[in-house]
C-alpha cells in the first residue's frame, strides 16, 4: 500500500505509523524501541549462551534499605534534622519520599531469588533494622556500624552509605548493587553482569548531565554526579557526562578501594554529611563504575529497565504495560519503581498501587 493510499483509506493508521517511526515508543532509559525489545533481548541471550562467557567468580548482591516507619529511626531523623543549618539543608534531602518504605524490598529479594538463583549472598544494609517478613537463608543483615566509622553515624545520606559498601564483611570481589526500588523482571544469567573474562557490564543512560543541569534541576544527586565527573576528568582527562541507568549496578570491591586510595581526601570531605549535600560524591553509581570502564574492567551493555516515578500519572501506564508483558512473556530485564518529591505528587497517586502491582507480578 502506497503512503498516499494509506493516508486516504486508513488515515488513523497512517498517522500512528508515522509518529511511531518518527518518535519510537520507549519506556526505558536506554531508549530502545518498545516493539523491538524482545528481539534485542533474545539476540543478546544468544551471545550469553556461549560456554566461555560464564564466569566462575562468585557474585553477591547488596541492597540498601530503610524502614521510615520505625519509631526509633524517626526519632533520630527528627533530632538530626533540627541540628542542621536550614539555609544549607536541601529540601530534597529530607523529602519524605526519599525514605518512604512501601514494603517493596520483599519483592526485590523475591525477584533476585527467582530470576538470579546463582547469586551467592544477598547483603541487606540497614540502620539497626530488620524487615518484618521472614528472610531467605542467603540474606544477611549488615548494620551501618559494621561498615561506617561510628563518628559519621547515624547518617541519612545514601551517598555516604554507598561509599562504604566495600567494607561489608565477606563481600565478594564482584557484586551487584541494588536500591530497594529495583526489581529483576526475567531470568538473567550471570554473564548479563559479568562476562567470562571478568569484565563487568556498564548500563548507560541516554541522558546528559549538561542537559540536566541546563534545565535548572541541580539536585543533590546531580551535584554528586558532577563532582564525580570532575574527579574523573582530573585523573583520566575524560569529560564523562553520561549517568547510568536507574537499575542494578555491577561493581568490583577492589575499585572502591582504588577510589578511596586515590580520591581519599575528596571522599573524606563529604562523608560527614548526615544528609545529601552539594559536595557529595556518587561512588557506587557514577565514580566507581566509570573508573572501572576507564581502567578497562567493564564493557558497555544493554539493560532494558522500565523506570518511572510511582507518584506520577504515568505510573499506572507502566503497571498496565508490565502486566501485559508479563502475561505474554516479553518482559524487560528490570524495573525501577522510583519514589521522589512527595510535595509534587499527583492526585492519581495511591500509595498501595505499587504493592498491589508487585503482589500480582511476582505471585
Amino acid at each position: 500500500m502506497s503512503k498516499l493510499t494509506k493516508f486516504f483509506k486508513n488515515t488513523g493508521i497512517f498517522f500512528r505509523d508515522y509518529f511511531i517511526k518518527r518518535y519510537p515508543l520507549s519506556f526505558d532509559e536506554q531508549q530502545h524501541d518498545f516493539f523491538e525489545e524482545e528481539l534485542l533481548i533474545k539476540n543478546d541471550f544468544k551471545l550469553y549462551n556461549v560456554d566461555i562467557n560464564t564466569s566462575n567468580e562468585p557474585i553477591d548482591v547488596v541492597i540498601t534499605w530503610v524502614d521510615n516507619h520505625d519509631p526509633k529511626w524517626i526519632k533520630k531523623l527528627e533530632y538530626f534534622k533540627k541540628q542542621q543549618d536550614k539555609n544549607i539543608l536541601n529540601p530534597m534531602s529530607i523529602d519524605n519520599a526519599r525514605f518512604e518504605n512501601h514494603g517493596e524490598v520483599f519483592y526485590v529479594i523475591k525477584s533476585i531469588e527467582r530470576f538470579m538463583p546463582w547469586v551467592r549472598n544477598i547483603f541487606l544494609v540497614t540502620d539497626n533494622q530488620i524487615p518484618k517478613f521472614e528472610l531467605p537463608n542467603k540474606v544477611i543483615i549488615v548494620d551501618h556500624h559494621q561498615i561506617i566509622d561510628k563518628k559519621y553515624l547515624p547518617t541519612f545520606n545514601s551517598h555516604v552509605i554507598e561509599a562504604h559498601l566495600h567494607n561489608i564483611p565477606n563481600l565478594s570481589e564482584n557484586f551487584i548493587y541494588f536500591n530497594d526500588d529495583v526489581f529483576v523482571a526475567r531470568n538473567l544469567p550471570k554473564c548479563h553482569f559479568l562476562s567470562g573474562n571478568n569484565l563487568t557490564s556498564l548500563f548507560l543512560n541516554r541522558k546528559n548531565l549538561d542537559v540536566m543541569l541546563g534545565k535548572g534541576g541541580n539536585t543533590p544527586t546531580l551535584s554528586a554526579c558532577l563532582n564525580s565527573r570532575q574527579l574523573l576528568f582530573n585523573k583520566y582527562g575524560k569529560d564523562i557526562n553520561i549517568p547510568l541507568v536507574h537499575t542494578y549496578i555491577p561493581l568490583k570491591k577492589s575499585y572502591f578501594n582504588f577510589a578511596w586510595s586515590y580520591f581519599g581526601e575528596d571522599i573524606s570531605e563529604f562523608i560527614g554529611n548526615r544528609f545529601r549535600s552539594n559536595n557529595d560524591i556518587n561512588l557506587a553509581t557514577f565514580l566507581v563504575p566509570w573508573m572501572m570502564y576507564l581502567e578497562g574492567k567493564s564493557i558497555l551493555a544493554r539493560d532494558i529497565c522500565y523506570y518511572f516515578n510511582i507518584r506520577s500519572a504515568f505510573a499506572n501506564t507502566n503497571y498496565n504495560i508490565l502486566n501485559y508483558k508479563n502475561k505474554n512473556k516479553i518482559l524487560p530485564h528490570s524495573i525501577c519503581a522510583n519514589d521522589f518529591i512527595a510535595q509534587k505528587s499527583t492526585l492519581s497517586y495511591n500509595k498501595d498501587d505499587l504493592i498491589i502491582f508487585l503482589k500480582e507480578f511476582y505471585r
